[in-house]
């Protein structure tokens, strides 16, 4: 049988601090790597969607979607009206009954 022959991974030294806190230095000083950042973006690690990929999720959005959300605004407004005039109807009972 012949005696193993060191891996790779035995015959690399192991940097020491200094190196290391060169190599670190360096990274984060290199400018920012965009294949990175959308892959970072896609896995949900990034703080915020870029701006490129808010357009690209605006833009993709169906015109029937749009003229839904539309109404769904008016409606709301609608509602809110309502609520109001309910609530001004309500008082004014209140007054009238406390006369």
């Amino acid at each position: 049988m012949s005696p193993s022959q060191p891996t790779r991974a035995e015959t690399t030294p192991t940097p020491t601090d200094a190196e290391l806190s060169r190599i670190a230095r360096e990274a984060v000083r290199q400018p920012a790597d965009p294949r990175l950042d959308k892959q970072l973006e896609r896995m949900g690690l990034t703080d915020a969607p870029t701006a490129v990929s808010q357009a690209k999720a605006h833009a993709s959005i169906d015109p029937t979607v749009e003229a839904l959300k539309g109404r769904l605004r008016r409606v709301e407004s609608i509602v809110w009206i309502l609520v109001v005039a309910v609530a001004v109807l309500a008082v004014a009972v209140v007054v009238l009954l406390l006369r």
